[in-house]
């Protein structure tokens, strides 16, 4: 997830000692252990993953620094709680990644709705569930000490449409392809090297000809009928590990910002192999920046595995984008499909 030590891993039991340190740390110091807590964090594979919720851990350098779970409530709902991380890991966005990696994990699992239970008193935290869009509603919990209720509702799945792009989307792709990548990276580069790289790659006349090239095939996903990301395909000669394999590569694939956690980057890469694999691909492969974490646990997740590097210039800046390739397999593709 966000910066390049972070890395957001699913909870195993050997887990099971942080979970606990963390979250009892913060109710012990700002309010009091309560029955539920104490059954919860000593046997959360019994109270939460047994019942059908998961627990995600954050890694910071290597170090275990935060945790979340989402406990399942009912079918559709689920429960985002027992969010910790560490005060030596305060002002990293950990919170924030945890948070993210939640939801998107919940829509994942199919969820409608999440709910949470807090204390207006923790204001950092309740400024961060209105940010990701949680709403407050009537109180009624398990805890003694919440004294707010707050909910998402996601999205139903017929709210992100796809299609394929036209000739008409130039510069529809050209602006929400430039603001995607200046959002994503400009943190870590110069804005010199951005901006020129924007403006040779994603001008107008740019993407008019890559549009027109049949070689390339760009996919779009709509948010309630906005655009909210797009995949580009590519016909291109594979890197020489490559070399005589039926491949494709998945040259960009962006969500825009206000778009990340709802499902865009899954439903373009679902689009993207069920395009390949209908097109008679065997393998498709990707670059992406060394530096770019988020983006390669992503990758992983689908099933990429790395192979190889090769440069990439960003403005005047030389740098290193690792390669990854998977096996198109359409019957998979349905089943991630179905998910």
């Amino acid at each position: 997830m966000e910066g390049s030590h972070l890395t957001i891993v699913e909870y195993e039991p050997v887990h099971q000692q942080w979970f606990e340190k963390f979250n009892r740390h913060w109710i012990e110091r700002y309010f009091g252990m309560e029955p539920i807590d104490e059954k919860v964090l000593r046997f959360p594979d019994e109270h939460i993953v047994a019942a059908g919720g998961r627990i995600l851990m954050a890694s910071y350098g290597g170090e275990i620094a935060g945790t979340v779970a989402l406990k399942l409530v009912s079918p559709g709902i689920y429960e985002f709680t027992k969010m910790a991380v560490d005060e030596n890991f305060r002002g990293r966005q950990i919170g924030k990644s945890l948070a993210l990696s939640a939801i998107a994990l919940a829509r994942q699992l199919g969820a409608r709705k999440i709910i949470l239970y807090s204390h207006t008193s923790l204001q950092p935290a309740i400024s961060l569930y209105r940010k990701l869009g949680f709403e407050e509603v009537p109180v009624d919990g398990p805890y003694k000490r919440s004294d707010i209720k707050m909910e998402l509702r996601l999205g139903k799945p017929e709210e992100l449409t796809s299609r394929l792009a036209t000739m008409d989307d130039a510069a529809l792709l050209s602006a929400l392809g430039a603001k995607a990548f200046y959002d994503t990276f400009v943190d870590m580069n110069t804005k010199e090297d951005i901006d020129l790289y924007l403006s040779k790659n994603f001008n107008v006349e740019q993407l008019t000809s890559e549009l027109s090239d049949s070689r390339n095939c760009f996919l779009i996903v709509e948010w309630r009928e906005k655009a909210a990301g797009y995949a580009k395909l590519r016909k291109s000669d594979p890197p020489y590990e490559l070399s005589g394999e039926n491949c494709i590569e998945i040259e960009r694939i962006y969500a825009a910002k206000e778009f990340i956690g709802r499902g865009v980057g899954s439903t373009l890469m679902r689009n993207c192999l069920q395009q390949a694999a209908e097109e008679g691909f065997h393998l498709i492969w990707l670059g992406v920046w060394e530096h770019n974490q988020r983006a390669i646990s992503f990758y992983e997740k689908w099933g990429f595995v790395k192979f190889g590097s090769h440069p990439f210039m960003l403005g005047n800046d030389l740098q290193t984008d690792l390669l990854f390739k998977k096996e198109i397999k359409l019957t998979i593709i349905k089943q991630n499909s179905a998910t």
